[in-house]
C-alpha cells in the first residue's frame, strides 16, 4: 500500500537543518545500520546543506523503479540491468513510483535495503539519504527499512525474478563479473511468489528435494528441481536463471533443466558439474528450511509508544495498549509535532510522523525505532515503516477503531462503497438517506451480486441431526438462530446457469453443526461439478444477494428449530410471557429483514425502527433518526412476525408506558448511528500453503494482477467485508479441503475487530470467479490459464533458445 498525497516534488528544508542534524547525530549512538562515524557524518552534513542530493534531482517523476547504492557515503544510481541483484555488503535505496488510477497523480514508496555484511556507516547513509529522497517527494512517501533475508512483501515485489544475494560489495572492492569467466555457483531458491536466491555451499548437502537449485557453471545455467518441487516454483527458478544469464552471462548461456523428465545422462552431468552426490543423495524436504519467519507471541498486546522531548531528552512513553483510537495520535496541543511508535507485535514497528516535524525529529524518530528493538530484544531484522500524517497506509489504519478521514462522519465504512452499488429496484427519485441505509442495512459484500437474487430457483435445508432437512415451503425465510441451514441458489445469465450455495450459521450454533453445515455445502457443490460459489454467513453478516432471495420476508428468531413450523408463534422460542421484540432492517421492501432481539431497553436504538408485540397489542416503534422507507419497512415486517393485527405506531419519545413496562421499563439506549465500523482496507492477496507437516503459511502479494493466481495455489482475496477463497484447479487435496480453515486462520491473526465467527467467507474455483472478485483486479482475461505457456511450453523454449546458441 502506498500513501497519496498532493506535496510539491521541489520541497526543500532550510540549510540550518544540517548543523542541528549535524548536533544531534555526534551525540547519538545509532544501532545497527545507523552508528556513523565521524567521517561519514561530516560527508552527509555537508550533502544535506545543499539541500537534495544530485542524484535525486528527477526521482520520483515517473511510474517505476529506481535504485540507488551507497559508495563512500553518496547514492549512486544502480544500471537497471543489474535490478533484483543485491552484494550482501552492501546498502541501497529503492524508489517506486506509481500511478494513481487514471490521473496524474503519483504516490512513492522508498525502501532502504541492508546487506547482511555492510558496514554500519553504510546502513546509516541509506537511512539518512532516504530521508532526504523523502524531503525532495514532499514528505509523502512511505519509507521502509528493509534486511537482507526479511524484506518485506511489497520490496519483494518490485522484483518478478526474484531478488539474488551475492557476496561483496563496493568496500571490498567486487568487481563486475566476466561472461567468460568459470566460478561455479549454487544457488537455492525460496518462496514460489515472493522469490529470494541465495549463495550456498556448492555441495550436495546443500540441496533438498522440496527446493529447486540453480547451478551457474559458466557457459551453462542447470535448474535442478526438487521432485517435490511445484510446477509454479519451478517455473520461478527457470526465471530466475535466466536472470542470472543475462546479467552475468550476458545472455550467452544455456539454461538446462534437470526434473524428473531429465535422461539419466543429463542427471549425471549436473552431479558432475556439482562436484559431488547423486539423486540418492539428496536431503528429504524437511532439511529445507523454514520458509516462516520469526513471530513472536501473539498474547501480547498491539501497543503505542509517543516519542517526545517535553523533559528536556528523547524518551519514548507508553501510551495505550490495544484497543487503540485514532484520536490517541492527536491528544497534545501540539500534536503536529509529534512522533510515535506502534508495535504490532507480529508485523514490525511503524513510526508515525506529525506533519510540522523536523528532519532532526524525522531522523530521530526513526533512530528510537532502532533502539527499541534492541531494548525489546527484537530481531535486528524487524521490519520498520515510516508513515506520515494524514498519508497513513489502509495497513496502519487498520490497528486503530473508528479511523476517520477529513470530512467523514461516519467513520471507516462502507458509504463510498454503498453509493457507487447500483440498485436497479430502486426508484429513479433516491432518497437523500440511501447512501446511509446501504451502510447499515444493505447487508454485506454489496458488490457480490451474481443476479437479481429474485429470478433463480431455491432450495433451503435445516441441519438437524447432522443431515439435511427439507424446510417446507410456508417456513421459508424463518430462520433460528440456534440452528443452521443450506440454501442453493441456482439462475442463469446471459445464458450461462451458475449456482450459489450459501450456509448460514446460527450465532447460538453448536460447532459441529457449523462443522455439519459446512461439509453438506461441499457435498451439494461436487454433485454440480465444483460449479458453485460457496458462501459461508454467520448470522448478522448476510450478503445482500443473500437477503434479496427472500423478497423482503426474512425473519430471524431466537432459538431452536420448531416441530411443524404451522405459524410464526408455533417454534421453540416462543416467549412465555409473549412478549418479543424485532429490529426491522432494509434499504428497499425486497431485502427487509427483522431480526428478534432482547425484549428490553437497551435494544433499542435511535437510528432503526423496531416491532414489539405484547400479548395484547403490536407497535412500531420509529426512532428519530430513521427514515420514512424504514418506518414503512417496519410496517410491512409487523405483517409477519405479528400477523392479524393492527399496529399500533409509537414515535420515539412519545412511548406508552405499557410500551415501557412491556421492555422491564424505561432505560438508557443507544442514539449514535447503528451501521456496522467495518475497516475500510485496500484489497490485499495472499498465497496461502499447507506443507507436508500440516503447518499453514500465509504470504501477501504486493501489487497483484490476475498473473498471481497460480493454478497449484490457495489464494485469500482480503476486501475488508469479505474474504474470498480462490482454489486453483491444480491445488493439492489438502488445501482444497482446508480452504475455509485457511481463511479462518488468517483472520486469527487480523488486527481489525473482524473474527472468523462473524466475517463471510466467499469460496469460488478457478473459472467461476464472480463479477466483484474480478472487479479487484487491474484487469482480467478469462482465457488466460488456456493461453497461458505451461511448464512444458517454458522448457520448449529454452530448448529452442539454447539451441541458437550452439549455431
Amino acid at each position: 500500500m502506498t500513501s497519496t498525497k498532493a506535496t510539491p516534488l521541489d520541497r526543500r528544508q532550510p540549510t540550518s537543518d544540517a548543523a542541528e542534524l549535524s548536533d544531534t547525530c555526534v551525540k547519538s549512538h545509532w544501532k545497527h545500520g545507523l552508528t556513523l562515524s565521524v567521517l561519514a557524518l561530516c560527508v552527509l552534513t555537508i550533502q544535506s546543506a545543499s539541500a537534495m542530493h544530485p542524484a535525486f534531482q528527477n526521482a520520483g517523476r515517473t511510474p517505476g523503479l529506481e535504485i540507488w547504492r551507497i559508495e563512500n557515503f553518496s547514492a549512486v544510481a544502480y544500471p537497471r540491468q543489474d535490478f533484483g541483484k543485491f552484494y550482501t555488503g552492501d546498502s541501497y535505496i529503492v524508489l517506486f513510483t506509481k500511478q494513481q488510477g487514471r490521473g496524474s497523480q503519483l504516490s512513492w514508496d522508498i525502501h532502504f535495503w541492508l546487506g547482511n555484511q555492510t558496514s554500519q556507516d553504510e546502513a546509516g547513509a541509506a537511512a539518512m539519504l532516504s530521508v532526504d529522497l523523502d524531503d525532495s517527494l514532499g514528505g509523502a512517501p512511505v519509507q521502509y527499512r528493509e534486511v537482507q533475508d526479511h524484506e518485506s512483501n511489497l520490496f519483494l515485489s518490485h522484483f518478478p525474478s526474484g531478488v539474488r544475494y551475492l557476496p561483496g560489495g563496493v568496500a571490498s572492492g567486487f568487481r563486475h563479473v566476466d561472461p567468460d569467466a568459470v566460478e561455479k555457483r549454487l544457488f537455492q531458491v525460496k518462496g514460489k511468489r515472493n522469490i529470494r536466491v541465495r549463495q550456498v555451499a556448492l555441495d550436495v548437502s546443500s540441496m533438498n528435494k522440496g527446493d529447486c537449485f540453480i547451478l551457474d557453471a559458466g557457459r551453462e545455467v542447470f535448474v535442478y528441481s526438487g521432485q517435490n518441487s511445484k510446477r509454479t516454483e519451478r517455473l520461478k527458478a527457470i526465471a530466475a536463471a535466466n536472470q542470472i544469464r543475462d546479467q552475468d552471462h550476458a545472455g550467452r548461456a544455456r539454461v538446462l533443466i534437470i526434473d524428473e523428465h531429465a535422461s539419466e545422462v543429463e542427471r549425471n552431468r549436473f552431479f558432475t558439474e556439482l562436484g559431488s552426490g547423486s539423486p540418492s543423495a539428496i536431503a528429504p524436504e524437511s532439511e529445507g528450511g523454514d520458509d516462516l519467519e520469526f513471530e513472536r507471541q501473539t498474547d501480547n498486546n498491539v501497543t503505542l509508544y509517543k516519542i517526545s522531548d517535553a523533559s528536556g531528552s528523547m524518551v519514548v512513553q507508553k501510551v495505550a495498549e490495544k484497543p487503540l483510537h485514532q484520536n490517541m495520535l492527536l491528544t497534545a496541543a501540539d500534536n503536529e509535532q509529534d512522533c510515535f511508535i506502534l508495535d504490532t507485535i507480529t508485523s514490525g514497528l511503524y513510526v508515525w510522523i506529525g506533519r510540522g516535524s523536523t528532519k532532526n525529529e524525522k531522523l530521530e524518530a526513526m533512530r528510537k525505532a532502532e533502539q527499541f528493538l534492541a531494548n525489546n530484544n527484537y530481531p535486528q531484522w524487524t521490519r520498520i515503516q515510516r508513515v506520515v500524517q494524514d498519508g497513513e497506509t489502509s495497513y496502519f489504519k487498520q490497528y486503530f477503531s473508528g479511523w476517520r478521514e477529513a470530512g467523514d462522519t461516519m467513520g471507516m465504512g462502507r458509504l463510498g462503497i454503498a453509493a457507487s452499488v447500483p440498485d436497479r429496484t430502486a426508484s429513479p427519485t433516491r432518497s437523500p438517506s440511501r447512501g446511509k441505509r446501504m451502510v447499515k442495512s444493505g447487508g454485506c459484500a454489496m458488490g457480490f451480486m451474481p443476479d437479481d437474487g429474485q429470478s433463480g430457483d431455491v432450495e433451503i435445508w435445516m441441519v438437524k441431526n447432522f443431515e439435511l432437512e427439507p424446510v417446507p415451503e410456508n417456513a421459508k425465510g424463518f430462520f433460528f438462530g440456534g440452528d443452521c441451514y443450506v440454501i442453493k441458489y441456482k439462475y442463469e445469465k446471459e445464458g450461462r446457469r451458475g449456482y450459489v450455495i450459501y450456509f448460514w450459521l446460527g450465532n447460538e450454533s453448536t460447532n459441529d453443526e457449523r462443522a455439519a453445515a459446512a461439509i453438506h455445502t461441499v457435498r451439494l457443490d461436487n454433485e454440480l461439478s465444483g460449479k458453485a460459489v460457496q458462501v459461508r454467513v454467520p448470522q448478522g453478516n448476510e450478503p445482500r444477494h443473500f437477503l434479496r432471495i427472500f423478497k423482503g420476508k426474512m425473519i430471524i428468531l431466537t432459538g431452536g428449530h420448531a416441530s411443524g413450523f404451522r405459524n410464526i408463534n408455533d417454534h421453540d422460542s416462543y416467549d412465555v410471557d409473549g412478549t418479543r421484540l424485532f429490529r426491522v432492517r432494509g434499504t428497499c421492501p425486497d431485502d427487509t429483514r427483522a431480526e428478534q432481539v432482547p425484549e428490553v431497553a437497551a435494544s433499542l436504538n435511535s437510528d432503526d425502527a423496531y416491532v414489539l408485540e405484547t400479548p395484547t397489542n403490536t407497535y412500531i416503534w420509529q426512532g428519530q433518526g430513521c427514515s420514512d422507507e424504514e418506518r414503512e419497512m417496519a410496517v410491512n415486517a409487523s405483517a409477519l412476525v405479528s400477523p392479524g393485527r393492527d399496529p399500533i405506531v409509537v414515535p420515539e419519545g412519545e412511548e406508552p408506558e405499557e410500551f415501557w413496562e412491556a421492555l422491564g421499563g424505561q432505560g438508557e439506549y443507544s442514539k449514535e448511528f447503528s451501521g456496522k465500523d467495518t475497516p475500510q482496507l485496500e484489497p490485499r492477496l495472499f498465497h496461502c500453503q499447507i506443507d507436508t507437516r500440516g503447518r499453514t503459511s500465509i504470504e501477501e502479494i504486493g501489487h497483484f494482477k490476475q498473473e498471481d493466481l497460480y493454478e497449484d495455489d490457495v489464494m485469500l482475496l482480503d476486501v475488508g467485508d469479505e474474504i474470498y477463497v480462490w482454489i486453483g484447479d491444480k491445488s493439492s487435496p489438502e488445501e482444497k479441503d482446508g480452504a475455509v480453515k485457511l481463511a479462518e486462520d488468517y483472520l486469527k491473526r487480523d488486527p481489525t475487530s473482524r473474527s472468523p465467527s462473524t466475517t463471510l467467507i466467499i469460496s469460488l474455483k478457478q473459472g467461476e470467479e464472480s463479477e466483484n472478485f474480478i472487479s479487484f483486479f487491474p484487469s482480467w482475461d478469462p482465457t488466460f490459464w488456456e493461453s497461458h505457456p505451461s511448464y512444458d511450453d517454458v522448457k520448449r523454449l529454452l530448448e529452442e533458445m539454447n539451441a541458437s546458441l550452439e549455431d
